[in-house]
């Protein structure tokens, strides 16, 4: 069987919901097939820096607490820049979804056009600034001293590479969003199969060397996953162009359409200035992380409880993207009763599933913290503690995830951006400021700022939805004419 035979067979046995069924079928059925390839993909996502995380570990000695530091530390900015961009996902995931919904599949191709020469153009933008301002970047963020500046060179190291490699991931994140707003989650979960399978393999060899490989530490790390990603994504391009999956891609829809671009940044930049400030809040909890007593080791506990914690928000993400391809295609077919339905029950589902995923943390805490870097009791106590107060929180986090998904199928943006700003600036940098350094309760005021924000950003965003001003679609009701 062919490449493309072997993927058309497999997807058509993974059960992706039909096109009538997405918008007539059982609210709960068809959100489980639309997220567990979701929770999958998010999983099989996190496994790339999961895997990095558990290699550079056992790295000897404090290269291998400063490689973990350093790379989560990383992480928080490359999603600081990819936040600009991927506003524009949700943007096409909005807009392809309601498309869709509507039966207008034309104008959802050009969506994916527009998407994808947006963000590719986009990423080498970012990927160029973001290389050469790495060093900077990094000493603002790490402090002085000589802890700082370790942490700041291993960084260097790691994230320059990852902003050459950018574009791969933006192009990626577009397919993904793409299919999601088309209703097909099963392709985007089959190609990061393949490619974290790969950087699996890659991973130990760059690391640590093998035969002709010299040992490459975080460098190596960082290498194995930009080559796979961009695996990935060329494997993704390839088959919007073969037209397999519903959707097509054609050069003619790359071409700048001046409609299309002003309807996808009027959508997509108060989401990328949401992301924005979210992502920068979370580079800000580096900081603080970096100016206390124990920088080292509560760098490295919140770098490891961080993989941790993506880990177990896959059900909570997948379920939410999920929500948002539901809801906008239900909007797009003038069905406000079942987008409703899908919003509430799916609000229930994400309540209830999170608080079983706390308790379960909450027991395993030390355990999961020592899997990840053992041989560190210090940083598996202080991962353990993370771990512990933020569990407390994680029921009302996924009914905070759920409402923000709403929006994104709903094209609201607008309300996402002001919610996701305000949990992070209004609520968790004041509430970890104060406990950690007014309160002086240091490392555990930071994870306990972090929870109450989380608690307190869930009723916000339960107002924001008892609105209903998410219910207007933002489609037009008749295709253009081009």
């Amino acid at each position: 069987m062919d490449f493309n035979g072997t993927y058309l067979y497999l997807k058509d046995k993974m059960g992706k919901p039909g096109k009538d069924e997405m918008l007539e079928g059982s609210v709960i059925t068809v959100m489980l097939k639309l997220a567990w390839p979701l929770m999958i993909s998010s999983f099989l996502m996190t496994l790339y820096n999961l895997v990095d995380t558990i290699w550079l570990g056992r790295l000897p000695g404090d290269e291998a607490t400063y490689s973990v530091g350093a790379m989560g530390m990383s992480w928080s900015i490359v999603f600081l820049m990819m936040g600009l961009g991927m506003g524009f996902g949700v943007a096409a995931l909005a807009l392809i979804s309601q498309h869709t919904g509507a039966r207008m599949f034309e104008e959802a191709n050009r969506d994916a056009g527009q998407m994808y020469m947006l963000s590719i153009l986009f990423s080498l933008f970012v990927g160029v600034i973001g290389y050469f301002a790495t060093p900077y970047i990094l000493d603002f963020l790490t402090g002085s001293g000589e802890e700082a500046a370790e942490l700041a060179y291993y960084g260097t190291q790691y994230l320059q590479i990852i902003f050459l490699g950018l574009p791969f991931m933006f192009m990626f994140f577009s397919f993904s969003f793409i299919l999601r707003g088309w209703g097909d989650t099963i392709t985007p979960m089959l190609i990061t199969a393949v490619s974290v399978s790969v950087n699996i393999f890659l991973d130990p060899i760059l690391i640590f060397g093998f035969g002709p490989i010299p040992k490459m530490g975080i460098q190596g790390a960082a290498i194995a996953t930009v080559a796979t990603r961009g695996m990935g994504a060329m494997i993704g391009l390839y088959l919007l162009f073969k037209g397999n999956l519903g959707i097509r891609l054609k050069l003619s829809y790359m071409v700048p359409d001046l409609s299309k671009i002003k309807k996808l940044v009027a959508i997509g930049l108060p989401a990328s200035l949401g992301r924005e400030g979210s992502a920068f809040g979370f580079v800000l909890i580096w900081y603080f992380i970096n100016r206390l007593p124990n920088q080292e080791v509560a760098a490295a506990a919140y770098g490891a409880g961080n993989r941790i914690l993506n880990i177990t928000f896959l059900v909570m993400g997948g379920l939410a993207m999920a929500m948002s391809t539901m809801v906008g295609q239900s909007l797009g077919a003038d069905m406000k009763e079942r987008a409703e339905e899908v919003a509430k029950k799916g609000l229930t589902l994400l309540f209830g599933l999170m608080g079983i995923i706390a308790i379960t943390l909450f027991i395993f805490r030390n355990i999961l913290i020592a899997f990840i870097i053992p041989g560190a009791p210090d940083v598996i106590a202080e991962g353990g503690n993370f771990l512990m107060i933020f569990a407390l929180a994680m029921p009302f986090f996924g009914v905070f995830r759920g409402i923000t998904g709403i929006l994104e199928g709903s094209g609201h943006t607008v309300q996402q951006m002001i919610l996701s700003i305000s949990r992070l600036w209004a609520l968790r940098i004041p509430l970890a400021y104060v406990f950690a350094f007014v309160l002086g309760w240091y490392s555990s005021g930071i994870w306990f700022g972090m929870a109450l924000s989380n608690v307190i950003g869930s009723g916000l965003a339960l107002l924001t939805y008892s609105t209903g001003r998410w219910k207007k679609k933002v489609i037009d009701k008749k295709p253009r004419k081009i």
